[in-house]
């Protein structure tokens, strides 16, 4: 663990919170992504337990079929990446905060007393 991340630990006690909720929805995101896999990899199996020899063209090749499901995945991850900074610039603090009135200046510093 970082100095900061410890640092801010001991201060709020909500980092080490977040990390561990950040932790579990990591673990259900891949949980969700293997089950989705599976059902894919059902699907296709069924596809071609049903097609069978009946499918009067030669199918393309394991190449073929990799190459093209490893564009689509990262046809996927583009918009997956475009999304999720989309959703950083909404809800970053500095987007959040409101503008400051116009004619409105800093506070200024204190004067010096002597």
């Amino acid at each position: 663990m970082s100095a900061e991340v410890r640092a801010k630990s001991e201060e709020g006690g909500l980092v080490m919170a977040d990390l561990r909720e950040c932790d579990q929805r990591t673990r259900e995101l891949f949980e969700t992504v293997r089950k989705s896999e599976e059902s894919v990899l059902d699907l296709g199996r069924k596809c071609a337990k049903a097609v069978g020899d009946a499918m009067p063209v030669e199918l393309p090749v394991a190449r073929e079929i990799l190459k093209g499901a490893f564009d689509f995945t990262e046809e996927v991850m583009k918009a997956q990446r475009d999304f999720v900074q989309k959703v950083l610039t909404a809800t970053s603090p500095s987007t959040t905060r409101r503008p400051r009135a116009a004619g409105r200046t800093a506070a200024k510093p204190a004067k010096k007393v002597a």
